[in-house]
């Protein structure tokens, strides 16, 4: 007896994936920031932009359909620094935020071992930023969000990520990720 096997996509709805990232150049205050064009000029002072460490993530993901995800990430960004702090004009600022967000991902190429994928997230923020080792200290809280125009995903059960994009989960988030 003969068996013919056709080549088939695996179907994702009804998985869960969960996914551990590093985001570079994190933008807690996205919203803020869009407002205020992303000027020089503003209530809250200089927006000089400065490079320091970013982001650590994890997010949850449940495929509702083949090609549609919805989830939530919360992040932890040790080293913030946004450009809209109440103390801009400090050089000893100390800040970290906690981001919590709900994603929606499509993916609009898909093949085995490989994906491209557009997502959109929207959440809050909570800074806790300080200037002399928290003896003066701020919490600010604010609204947040991330647009990921493209995001590329290799592996099948277990793999890893590059998305693209801007928001809380900066301009480069990278990380691993599993399905089940």
């Amino acid at each position: 007896m003969a068996t013919i096997a056709w080549p088939c996509l695996a179907q994702d709805q009804g998985r869960s994936e969960i996914s551990a990232s590093y985001s570079i150049l994190p933008s807690e205050n996205t919203l803020g920031n869009i407002w205020l064009g992303f000027s020089n000029k503003g209530p809250h002072g200089n927006r000089n932009l400065t490079v320091r460490r970013g982001a650590f993530f994890a997010t949850y993901k449940y495929f509702i359909t083949d090609r549609i995800a919805v989830g939530a990430a919360t992040g932890f960004n040790r080293y913030a620094n946004e450009s809209n702090f109440r103390y801009t004009d400090f050089t000893g600022l100390d800040a970290q935020t906690v981001t919590t967000a709900g994603e929606v991902t499509w993916i609009f190429f898909k093949k085995p071992a490989i994906k491209l994928y557009a997502m959109a997230g929207l959440g809050f923020y909570t800074m806790r930023a300080s200037v002399d080792n928290y003896h003066t200290a701020t919490t600010t809280n604010g609204a947040t969000m991330q647009i990921t125009p493209i995001g590329i995903r290799f592996g099948k059960k277990m793999g890893v990520f590059t998305e693209l994009g801007y928001g809380y989960k900066g301009i480069i988030n990278t990380g691993v990720h599993v399905k089940f």
